[in-house]
């Protein structure tokens, strides 16, 4: 098969640049190069934004069944290291002040970080499209979990913290659930973490030779990991939605960016 890459100069049609950067939504974007992809072994379009310095490839990937219970089967293949990983959010969440009761996690999974949550006395709610993870969820955990395409407005009691752990980065424009996110924080007067895979400067040298087979390396399975953010992009995005009171927290395996009501804000730094 003829790949984007191979095909003779006539017949290759460069991607469009004209579409805003899908976080911050900054006009000013360009295209990279073509990076392979694992799944479909396919050559895909990777975009930059100038402004914000993140990146992106959408992929136009849409998982079967069979893919979500391969999905089920590998969140369970590591259900013990991120009930290690809840463990120490937790605790960097309370020793930056951070005080909470009732916990929401968009995009909850199989719920391994909210059954933590459970055992350590907190009230929890989850949300997730896979909804063989929640059945795994409600059966296995018990749990408060619900397959629904989770928004602001979706009815819940009042809550405390909102969490987004390793999803943005599966969806080609997430700003409409960043939106939502900060919204429902907003609404709630709650604490919001959002943690993503960022991808720094120091990590543009894996752009000269993007491998979508190893692990941890920026372009990895990106048929499913499209949207590679920036912090400054992250914060930028959060901030267009009244999100200010931002700053990047190191949290063991989830690192990300925490809003905080300003009168609740005990980290002793800011952003916007």
């Amino acid at each position: 098969m003829m790949t984007l890459n191979h095909m003779p100069p006539a017949a290759r049609k460069e991607p469009s640049v004209r579409e805003p950067y899908p976080v911050c939504a900054s006009p000013y974007t360009a295209y990279v190069r073509d990076v392979p992809t694992r799944r479909t072994k396919r050559q895909i379009a990777l975009f930059s934004c100038l402004e914000c310095q993140s990146f992106w490839n959408p992929s136009g990937y849409v998982e079967d069944v069979a893919q979500l219970e391969k999905d089920l089967a590998w969140g369970l293949s590591v259900e013990s290291r991120n009930k290690a990983a809840a463990v120490t959010l937790f605790n960097t969440l309370l020793s930056l002040g951070v005080e909470f009761q009732s916990i929401a996690e968009i995009g909850c999974g199989i719920d391994t970080l909210l059954s933590v949550a459970k055992q350590l006395g907190y009230e929890t709610i989850g949300f997730d499209v896979n909804a063989l993870a929640i059945e795994h969820a409600t059966v296995a955990h018990g749990l408060e979990a619900y397959s629904v395409l989770w928004s602001a407005e979706t009815p819940t009691r009042k809550i405390d913290l909102y969490l987004s752990i390793s999803v943005l980065e599966h969806i080609e424009r997430p700003r409409e659930l960043i939106r939502n996110l900060c919204e429902a924080a907003l609404r709630h007067h709650a604490t919001l973490f959002i943690s993503v895979p960022f991808l720094e400067k120091a990590h543009w040298k894996f752009m000269l030779a993007p491998d979508p087979f190893t692990p941890g390396t920026p372009f990895f399975d990106n048929d499913v990991h499209v949207t590679h953010f920036s912090i400054k992009g992250l914060m930028q995005a959060m901030a267009d939605f009244g999100c200010h009171n931002t700053t990047y927290i190191q949290a063991g395996l989830w690192n990300g960016v925490l809003f905080t009501p300003p009168q609740a804000d005990h980290s002793g730094t800011t952003s916007a």
